[in-house]
């Protein structure tokens, strides 16, 4: 029972860069809306950087899930192994989150309002 509230938790709370990932590849839409090549160039290179981080997160989740298994793997496992664990995957995300934000704001600082809009328009019907 406690290992299911904990697969949970772990879901719902850190699953935020699983799956779907929290960041689009706009390669293909930035090449098509930004204008100047130096910079579309330089927004696809952070674009793959924040693309890379997502994904090195979500290895992340799947190594704490197994980590998780173990825990749990005694019948109570020390409250203070609990603490120590999810203490570690909080600073992680909030790691990855904050890193994936700056770069958020890098792209957006090197694109046109109308830019940004066009890109994120296609980018989300592609996917």
């Amino acid at each position: 029972m406690l290992w299911a509230i904990l697969f949970l938790y772990l879901y719902s709370h850190f699953s935020s860069g699983c799956g779907d990932g929290l960041v689009k590849d706009i390669a293909k839409p930035v090449k098509q809306y930004v204008q100047d090549e130096a910079k579309a160039k330089q927004v696809i290179a952070i674009n793959k950087e924040m693309l890379n981080e997502d994904a090195a997160f979500e290895k992340d989740i799947v190594k704490a899930k197994k980590n998780l298994a173990k825990l749990n793997g005694t019948v109570l496992p020390p409250r203070p192994s609990l603490l120590k664990f999810f203490a570690a995957l909080d600073q992680e995300r909030a790691g990855a989150r904050e890193k994936i934000v700056d770069s958020r704001f890098k792209m957006k600082g090197l694109m046109t309002a109308e830019e940004w809009s066009n890109v994120y328009a296609t980018a989300g019907r592609q996917n």
